[in-house]
């Protein structure tokens, strides 16, 4: 009896343990961790600015005054290569100001400013302590069109801003004597510094040089009709150059909304032959000054 209940004793014994040899210990499902984004700030800016500038040129001797909107955008990736630029219209107000050729004044008044910038580039981190400072070359392309109206026609002599007098007056400055569009087409070289501190606030700077420049003309009717004839002509230049000038403060408000304010210039000349159909014009050159607001949407894909 006691043989009989030691050998199912020893039965259960083994089997106990043939049943602990079985059990697997696996291990605990654990989350792998992603590798750091080299570039986790946000990726995509959209935005609207308000730019208001005074400029001249060739054909308009003194300040147009313009008032535009611009639709902004930039997107960088993972690597900091960057893709920004504007696009942007708006109208010209000359008040009372002078075109001359041949001696003769006309009132000029601004019709329409339409203009453009893409540029490609890349970012480089210099300090990323308290104060994050970025710079940023890069190369692109741009498009500045004004369009303008002349209305009357002043025979004013060899005397500069001689006013009208009896029998000088060719066309009344109630009708429209002349318009004429000039704009510039320009690649861009330049670089872009920005300094971040508090983690909101920002300064920028942007500047470029445009090693190649070139003009376009369309005149008409800016001869004046007094004299029995009309000029309807266009006019291309030769390679120009000139540069471009901004600068910016902004505040970001929020992770994703910030606002900014700033000043802008643009400069381009050329010193080649331009047809405008009444005299040879080889200095020709533009400019427009003015400062700027704007708001931003920021927001990443990744």
């Amino acid at each position: 009896m006691l043989r009989v209940i030691g050998l199912v004793l020893l039965a259960s014994a083994c089997i106990a343990g043939g049943a602990h040899a079985q059990v697997v210990d696996v291990p605990r499902p654990y989350a792998i961790p992603l590798p750091p984004m080299s570039n986790p700030e946000p990726q995509w800016d959209l935005g609207i600015r308000y730019w208001y500038s005074e400029g001249s040129s060739t054909l308009a001797s003194e300040d147009l005054n313009g008032n535009s909107l611009e639709f902004v955008f930039g997107v960088r990736n993972e690597t900091r290569t960057f893709f920004k630029g504007f696009v942007g219209g708006g109208w010209l107000d000359g008040g009372s100001t002078d075109v001359r050729f041949m001696d003769f004044s006309t009132d000029l008044d601004g019709e329409g400013l339409v203009f453009g910038t893409m540029d490609v580039g890349q970012d480089f981190k210099l300090l990323d302590t308290g104060t994050r400072v970025v710079f940023s070359p890069f190369v692109g392309f741009n498009y500045w069109e004004e369009t303008l109206d002349a209305f009357g026609a002043c025979e004013t002599g060899s005397v500069d801003g001689l006013p009208c007098t009896p029998g000088s007056l060719l066309i009344p400055f109630s009708e429209q004597s002349a318009s004429g569009e000039v704009s510039w087409s320009s690649l861009r070289l330049g670089a872009e510094l920005t300094a971040k501190f508090w983690d909101r606030l920002t300064l920028r700077a942007d500047a470029a040089i445009l090693p190649v420049a070139y003009l376009s003309t369309d005149v008409r009717n800016l001869v004046p009709r007094a004299m029995g004839r009309t000029a309807e002509a266009t006019g291309d230049s030769g390679p120009g150059w000139g540069y471009q000038l901004e600068g910016e403060i902004r505040l970001d408000v929020t992770d994703h909304w910030a606002f900014g304010a700033g000043v802008r210039y643009w400069y381009a000349e050329t010193n080649s032959y331009t047809d405008l159909g009444l005299t040879d014009v080889r200095d020709f050159s533009s400019d427009r000054f003015g400062v700027f607001g704007n708001a931003t949407y920021r927001f990443n894909t990744y």
